[in-house]
C-alpha cells in the first residue's frame, strides 16, 4: 500500500466511522477467570489484546521484554539492566509518555543508557496505548502506564487480613534473584505492603557462546505502600519506591562486546544508577456524576560513574561524575457521565504538570562549584467527551492546551512553546461483537533538555526560530469477538499513519567557535503500518497469533542530525500456545517471534531472526497451598540475535577503526522460580 493510498484510506475511514476512541483497552472475551490462588504476575493490556495475570506469570519476567514483546507494535531494546528502552512502532521512550504509578518517567541522562529503571517483578498492570489515540497524555508515539502491586491486589480473594510471599529464582545464563513481600489490612481503613527484591547478575553468554562484559552487577528495589480509606468512596495512598542498580559496567552499556572491547578493552567503570519515587494519590468516587484520581509525585534519578581511569577517553576529563534528574509533577484526572436526553456524555478532563531540573557535576571531588543546570516545565489541560449517539455509535471529540518552557541556566537562555491540540474519534458497531474504529489526534512536543551526563547543557542556547514538533496520528481499525467451534474467537487490526512535522534535533550553532549548540527543526518524519491479532480459546487451550509492520519515511528529514529517537523494527510475527491442566493446577505454554530482515530508512541493514520460549507453572505444588514452581527455557534453540530495537550495525571510527555495535541478546537460558505465599 503506497502512502497516498494509505492516507486516503485513513481519512475516509475516519469520516465513515465518525472517528474513534481506540485508546480504551478491549476486555478480553477469552480471558480465564482467576481462581482463589494468589498469582504473582502482571496484567498487560493494549487496544488489540488483554493478557491476564495468570498468563503473564508464566514468563518469570526479569526484564521488560518478558512482559511487553508479545504486544503487537511493541519491542524492548537493550540487554543491559541500565539500558532498557521501550519501543512502539519504531519510536523509543523519548517519544512516549511512560508512567509508574502516575509518575512520568522523562529522564534523558546519557545516550549510552536507557531512561527507565523499572523492576518488572513488582508490576501488577501495564496499560499500553500503541500510537497516540488520546489527548489525556502527550506522547507522540503512545503511552505506557505501569502500576505496581498494593496490599489490595494481594488480599483480593483472600479471607485473611495479612499475608506474605517469599520468592527465589535461578537463571543459568546468568542471574539469581529473591524477594520478600509482606502485606496486610491494618484495622478497617488502613492497608500496607512492603516489598524487597534483589537481582544478582553475572556476564551472560550469547547464542554463539561469547561472554558479554560489564553486565555483572546488582539491582535492589524497595517498595513501601500504605493506603487509607476514610470512607467507602475515598482512598489516600502514600508510596516510596527506590531502585538502585550498581556494578562495574562498560563505558557504553548500549553497545555489544566487540565495540566495548575495541574501544576500552576489558576496562569497566564503577557505576551507580538510582531511581527514587515518592507518590501521594487520592481517589474519590461519587458515582457516575464525578470520579477523581489525583497524584502528586517526586521522581528523582541519579547516575554516578567513576571515570578516573586514565586509559579511557571521556568528555570533560577523567573524573568522578554525577548527573541527576529532579522531577516533580501532579496529575488531576476526573470523569463524569451525564445524560442529556437520549445522548449520553462520558467526560474525561484534567490537568497535568511536570517540572524537571537536570544537574551535572563534572567532578565530585573538586572544591569549586562547576555545576551544569537546566530546567523545564510542561503544563497541560485537556477534556474529552465520549458521546454515545446510539447504542451502536459513539464519537469522542477532545481538546488539549499545552505550554512547554525550557531554561538553560549556564547560558541564561529560556524558551516557551505552546499549542492547542484537537482530536476526534469514534466507533460504530453494526452487529454484536463487531466494531469499526477510527481516530485523528494532533501531536505536540517542545524541545527536551540537553543530555546532562556529558555536560551538553553548559553551552546550549535557545534557537529563536525553533518551532515545536507538531503532527497528527491517523488510525482505523476493527475488533471482532464471537463464539466459534465451541470456543471463543477474537480478531483485531489497526492501520495507522503518524506524521511528525518540524522534528527537533540538536545541532551546532552555525559559525560558533565556542562549541555552542541549539535545537533545530530537521523536517518531517512519517511512520505508517498496521497491527493484527487473532486469539482463540477453547476449554483449556488458548492460542494467540500477532503480526505488525511499520515503515519510516525520512525523505523530508535532515537525518544527519537525528539522534536515536527511533529504531526501526522489521515486520514481526508472534505466536503463543498454552494449555491448562485444571486437575493438576498446571499451565504449559510456548511462544515465539519471527522478525524479518529490514533495511531502514537511514540505510542500515538488520538481519532476520526468530526466537522461541517454553514455560510451565505449577500452583499448589505437591498439594501445598500457596507453593508455586515456574520453569522455562528462553531462546530454546540458542539463537544469536540482536533485537531491532537495540543498537546494532557496523560503523567506522577514525580512531578505533571498524566497529560492530550489536548489542546481542542472551543465548539459551534455563529459568526456575520457587515462591510460597503465606
Amino acid at each position: 500500500m503506497n502512502r497516498s493510498t494509505l492516507r486516503a484510506t485513513l481519512i475516509c475511514g475516519s469520516v465513515l466511522c465518525g472517528l474513534t476512541s481506540v485508546a480504551h483497552a478491549q476486555e478480553s472475551e477469552t480471558a480465564k477467570e482467576l481462581d482463589t490462588v494468589q498469582v504473582w504476575g502482571t496484567t498487560v493490556e493494549s487496544d488489540l489484546l488483554t493478557l491476564t495475570e495468570d498468563q503473564i506469570s508464566l514468563r518469570q519476567a526479569d526484564h521488560l521484554s518478558d512482559l511487553l514483546r508479545v504486544v503487537p507494535g511493541v519491542d524492548i531494546g537493550g540487554t543491559h539492566s541500565v539500558n532498557s528502552r521501550i519501543n512502539i512502532r519504531g519510536l523509543d521512550d523519548r517519544e512516549l509518555d511512560i508512567y509508574i504509578d502516575g509518575a512520568l518517567q522523562t529522564n534523558y541522562l546519557y545516550h549510552h543508557m536507557g531512561n527507565l529503571l523499572i523492576n518488572a517483578d513488582i508490576l501488577t498492570a501495564a496499560d499500553i496505548e500503541v500510537g497516540a489515540n488520546s489527548l489525556t497524555h502527550g506522547g507522540r508515539g503512545g503511552a505506557v502506564r505501569f502500576r505496581t502491586k498494593t496490599a489490595e491486589d494481594m488480599l483480593r480473594g483472600s479471607d485473611q487480613p495479612f499475608g506474605a510471599r517469599l520468592m527465589a529464582s535461578y537463571n543459568d545464563n546468568a542471574q539469581t534473584a529473591y524477594s520478600a513481600t509482606g502485606y496486610g489490612q491494618i484495622g478497617e481503613t488502613v492497608d500496607g505492603l512492603i516489598y524487597y527484591n534483589q537481582v544478582d547478575r553475572d556476564n551472560f553468554k550469547d547464542g554463539s557462546g561469547r561472554d558479554t562484559i560489564g553486565s555483572d552487577g546488582t539491582t535492589e528495589n524497595l517498595l513501601a505502600k500504605f493506603g487509607f480509606e476514610p470512607t467507602d468512596n475515598q482512598r489516600i495512598q502514600l508510596s516510596y519506591d527506590k531502585l538502585d542498580d550498581s556494578g562495574d559496567y562498560t563505558q557504553r552499556p548500549d553497545m555489544g562486546v566487540l565495540t566495548n572491547q575495541a574501544i576500552t578493552g576489558d576496562i569497566l567503570l564503577p557505576t551507580d544508577y538510582t531511581r527514587e519515587t515518592i507518590n501521594l494519590s487520592y481517589d474519590l468516587d461519587l458515582g457516575d456524576l464525578f470520579r477523581l484520581s489525583a497524584t502528586v509525585y517526586g521522581n528523582d534519578l541519579e547516575l554516578t560513574r567513576d571515570e578516573t581511569n586514565p586509559n579511557i577517553r571521556v568528555q570533560g576529563g577523567n573524573t568522578l561524575k554525577r548527573a541527576t534528574a529532579d522531577n516533580q509533577g501532579f496529575n488531576l484526572i476526573a470523569t463524569s457521565d451525564l445524560n442529556w436526553g437520549p445522548v449520553v456524555h462520558g467526560l474525561t478532563y484534567g490537568i497535568q504538570m511536570f517540572e524537571q531540573d537536570l544537574i551535572f557535576d563534572p567532578d565530585l571531588t573538586a572544591s569549586s562549584d562547576t555545576l551544569v543546570k537546566q530546567s523545564s516545565e510542561n503544563i497541560a489541560l485537556f477534556i474529552e467527551d465520549q458521546i454515545s449517539l446510539t447504542n451502536y455509535a459513539r464519537i469522542r471529540p477532545g481538546v488539549r492546551v499545552v505550554n512547554h518552557e525550557v531554561k538553560y541556566l549556564n547560558t541564561g537562555e529560556t524558551g516557551s512553546f505552546d499549542d492547542v491540540l484537537f482530536a476526534l474519534a469514534g466507533e460504530v458497531e453494526p452487529m454484536d461483537g463487531l466494531r469499526f474504529l477510527a481516530s485523528y489526534t494532533d501531536l505536540f512536543s517542545g524541545p527536551e533538555l540537553a543530555e546532562p551526563f556529558t555536560g551538553a547543557g553548559s553551552t546550549k542556547i535557545v534557537n529563536a526560530n525553533l518551532q515545536p514538533e507538531t503532527g497528527q496520528n491517523l488510525e482505523i481499525g476493527l475488533r471482532y469477538a464471537t463464539d466459534f467451534a465451541g470456543g471463543q474467537l477474537g480478531l483485531g487490526g489497526n492501520i495507522f499513519e503518524t506524521t511528525i512535522d518540524d522534528f527537533i534535533g540538536e545541532v551546532a550553532v552555525p559559525g560558533t567557535t565556542t562549541g555552542e549548540t541549539q535545537d533545530a527543526n530537521l523536517g518531517q518524519l512519517e511512520v505508517a503500518g498496521y497491527e493484527v491479532s487473532l486469539n482463540y480459546a477453547h476449554g483449556p487451550w488458548d492460542f494467540l497469533l500477532t503480526h505488525n509492520s511499520s515503515d519510516f519515511d525520512t525523505s523530508a528529514l535532515n537525518t544527519a542530525s537525528v539522534s536515536e529517537s527511533f529504531r526501526e523494527v522489521g515486520d514481526t510475527s508472534g505466536y503463543e500456545l498454552s494449555y491448562f491442566f485444571e486437575s493438576w493446577n498446571l499451565s504449559l505454554a510456548a511462544n515465539g517471534q519471527f522478525i524479518e530482515s529490514k533495511t531502514t530508512s537511514l540505510g542500515a541493514d538488520k538481519e532476520s531472526y526468530d526466537v522461541h520460549n517454553i514455560m510451565a507453572r505449577w500452583d499448589d505444588a505437591f498439594g501445598v497451598n500457596g507453593l508455586s514452581f515456574i520453569g522455562g527455557v528462553d531462546n530454546v534453540f540458542d539463537a544469536t540475535y540482536t533485537s531491532h530495537a537495540s543498537r546494532l550495525g557496523a560503523t567506522f571510527h577514525p580512531v578505533f577503526g571498524p566497529l560492530i555495535l550489536n548489542d546481542v541478546e542472551p543465548g539459551r537460558n534455563v529459568k526456575l522460580t520457587v515462591s510460597k505465599v503465606f
